[in-house]
C-alpha cells in the first residue's frame, strides 16, 4: 500500500492493519508526520505538532503489539486534538493570542494516553470556539482541503481539516452548537456529538456548559464506534446490520424556510433512499422551535457565560481577544436579566419539543447545515448552526453522515438525532442509513 492510500485509510483499517502487525505505530506515525510537514503550511489546519513524544508513544505501542498485550483499540493510532482541549506539556490557546501551557491532561486526552493512541499535536480552531468561519484572527485561517478557496467551517475546523488532509484518521473537536457537525459535513466527514456528559470535558475550556460537548470527526459511522470504545469503559459497538427498523422523522416546514438548492435537492435524495429502503418517513411538528431565534438565543447565552469562564485568557494581555471577540463577550456581558431569561426559556422550549418527537420517532433527520460551504472571501452565513444547535439544546446525541452528491458539487451533510442516552442506538441506525446513502 503506498502512502497516499495508507493515509486516507478510514480508522477501522487502519487499527486492523496495527493489531495485524502488518503496520507498525512508527511507520505509521512517520507518514502522517512527513504529511503534516508537506500539507500543513498551506491548510493551516494544525497549530502545534510534537513529533518527538509522538513517535515515543509509537515505539512504546510498538512494543505492546510486539507482546501480544496493546492497550485497547486505539493504540497506535494516530490522532490531533482541539486546541481548547488540555493535554499536558503541549501549549493550549482556546484559539486566543495567549498561550499556556498544559499541566494536566483532560479526561479525554487522559484516556487517550492510557489507551495507546499516539497524540500528534494541536488543531486550530475559531477563536474561543465562539465561531464557525474556520479563519483565526490571531492564528490564520483554515483552508478546506479538498474544495480550495472554501471555508472548513468551525468551530472544530482545524480536526476535520486534519482528517481531511490525511494527517490523522480521526480527531477530537468540540461541540456547542454545531461545531463537530458542522465541519465534518463541510469536509465530507462524519462527525459525531454524545449525548451531553457521556465523553467529560472535564480540562476543556468551557464556553457553555450546558451545551459543550467532546465530539469525534472520522470517515465512517464505523470509525466513530470504534473510538467510543477505546474511550468508554464497557462500550460495546452495535452490530452491523441493514435491516434495523426503525421509525424516522424531518421537521415539518423544514424545507420550504432556510434550505439553498443544493441543499434541499440532496436532502430529498437522501429522504428517497430512505423511504425506498427501510421505512416512510414522516413529519414532525416542532411548534416553538425557530430555528434562527433559538440559535441567536443559544449565542447570547455562550457569549454571556463565556467571560465569566475565561479569566486565565482574558487577563493576560489586553490584545488576548481580538475586537470582534471583545464585542461579542461585552453584548453577552450586558444583556438584561430579562434578555437572558428570554433565551433561556427560548432553548428550554425548543429542546421540550425535540424530546417530546422521541414518543413518535427514533430518529429525527435534517440536513446538518442549510448550506454548503462558503467561500472564504465570502462573509459567513449567519444560519450555519441553525440546525445543529437544536440537538445541544436537548442533550441529544446527533451525528452528520456525508451525502452523495453529484461530481463538482460541495458537500451536504446529513442529521440524525436521537433522544439522550440512545448514542448505541443512534449509531446503530446512523450505520443503517449510512448503507442506504451509499446504496
Amino acid at each position: 500500500m503506498n502512502v497516499e492510500d495508507l493515509l486516507a485509510q478510514p480508522v477501522v483499517g487502519v487499527a486492523a492493519m496495527l493489531r495485524d502487525r502488518r503496520l507498525g505505530a512508527v511507520a505509521l506515525t512517520e507518514a502522517c508526520l512527513d504529511r503534516i510537514t508537506a500539507v500543513n503550511g498551506r491548510i493551516n489546519a494544525l497549530l502545534y505538532v510534537d513529533p518527538e513524544t509522538a513517535l515515543a508513544a509509537a515505539r512504546d505501542s510498538e512494543q505492546r503489539y510486539a507482546r501480544g498485550r496493546p492497550a485497547g483499540p486505539l493504540d497506535g493510532l494516530p490522532l490531533v486534538v482541539k486546541d481548547n482541549i488540555e493535554v499536558a506539556g503541549m501549549p493550549v490557546t482556546n484559539g486566543m493570542a495567549a498561550v499556556h501551557r498544559s499541566r494536566r491532561d483532560a479526561v479525554v486526552a487522559a484516556r487517550l494516553r492510557a489507551g495507546g493512541a499516539v497524540l500528534l499535536g494541536k488543531a486550530n480552531m475559531d477563536e474561543a470556539a465562539l465561531g464557525a468561519t474556520g479563519t483565526n484572527p490571531h492564528h490564520g485561517a483554515i483552508e478546506n482541503p479538498d474544495y480550495a478557496g472554501y471555508s472548513v467551517g468551525g468551530s472544530s475546523g482545524g480536526s476535520a481539516a486534519a482528517v481531511a488532509a490525511g494527517f490523522c484518521p480521526a480527531a477530537l473537536g468540540t461541540d456547542t452548537l454545531g461545531s463537530v457537525r458542522l465541519p465534518a459535513a463541510y469536509c465530507g466527514l462524519t462527525g459525531f456529538k454524545p449525548t451531553h456528559g457521556l465523553l467529560s470535558a472535564r480540562g476543556v475550556v468551557p464556553l457553555f456548559p450546558q451545551c459543550d460537548a467532546v465530539g469525534l470527526i472520522a470517515r465512517s459511522v464505523a470509525d466513530i464506534v470504534h473510538l467510543m470504545a477505546g474511550l468508554i469503559d464497557g462500550w460495546t459497538g452495535p452490530e452491523e446490520r441493514s435491516d434495523v427498523p426503525f421509525r424516522w422523522g424531518i421537521p415539518a416546514g423544514l424545507e420550504d424556510t432556510i434550505l439553498t438548492q443544493e441543499v434541499h435537492e440532496t436532502f430529498v435524495q437522501a429522504r428517497f433512499r430512505l423511504n425506498e429502503m427501510v421505512s416512510a418517513g414522516i413529519q414532525i411538528r416542532l411548534p416553538r422551535w425557530e430555528p434562527g431565534n433559538a440559535r441567536r438565543a443559544g449565542l447570547l447565552l455562550a457569549e454571556h457565560d463565556g467571560v465569566q469562564h475565561w479569566p486565565r485568557w482574558l487577563q493576560t494581555t489586553d490584545n488576548t481577544a481580538s475586537e470582534h471577540l471583545q464585542s461579542m463577550l461585552e453584548f453577552g456581558r450586558t444583556a438584561s436579566s430579562e434578555r437572558l431569561q428570554a433565551a433561556r426559556k427560548r432553548i428550554e422550549q425548543s429542546a421540550q419539543d425535540l424530546l417530546g418527537a422521541f414518543t413518535e420517532v427514533d430518529l429525527l433527520i435534517l440536513p446538518t447545515t442549510p448550506q454548503t460551504p462558503f467561500k472564504v472571501t465570502e462573509s459567513a452565513p449567519s444560519s450555519q448552526a441553525d440546525l445543529t444547535a437544536l440537538a445541544n439544546f436537548a442533550g441529544c446525541p446527533a451525528i452528520s453522515l456525508p451525502c452523495p452528491v453529484p461530481s463538482g458539487q460541495s458537500p451536504v451533510g446529513l442529521q440524525l438525532i436521537s433522544a439522550p442516552g440512545s448514542d448505541r442506538r443512534l449509531l446503530e441506525l446512523a450505520g443503517t442509513v449510512e448503507r442506504c446513502l451509499l446504496h
